[in-house]
């Protein structure tokens, strides 16, 4: 039976997102959820790394933060606003615009566009995902 995601409305999202901590503890949730195995050697124990969400294998010593093999890897600006894009982009029926985008998040055109364009390419990829 196939499982239906309702949308958040902003202030929803808004409330379940309100800082950057947030985004980190529900990446973290998400990636970690079956539990913690080092992506270098399969170890699944692990100490607390640098930053607060960050985790290191008691083994190889591999550091590994939530974003880490996710879309927001090396993303440049706060993970809140890369949240927003793909909030954005995934609950708009009409697509919202690079440069909408811009102009809401205060983020340069073209780092909106390279963004949506990254958020479309992992939604296409992963139907399944919501």
């Amino acid at each position: 039976m196939e499982k239906r995601y309702r949308s958040l409305s902003i202030f929803e999202f808004q409330e379940r997102f309100p800082d950057d901590r947030s985004c980190y503890e529900y990446l973290a949730n998400i990636k970690w959820k079956v539990g913690f195995s080092c992506r270098k050697c399969d170890h699944t124990h692990y100490c607390k790394g640098v930053k607060e969400f960050d985790r290191e294998c008691t083994k190889c010593g591999r550091l590994e933060s939530p974003k880490a093999g996710t879309l927001f890897h090396n993303c440049k600006f706060s993970l809140r606003k890369a949240f927003y894009i793909v909030y954005y982009v995934s609950t708009d029926k009409n697509g919202v615009s690079s440069g909408e985008l811009s102009r809401r998040l205060e983020l340069r055109q073209k780092t909106c566009w390279l963004f949506k364009r990254k958020v479309m390419n992992a939604m296409e990829s992963s139907q399944t995902f919501p």
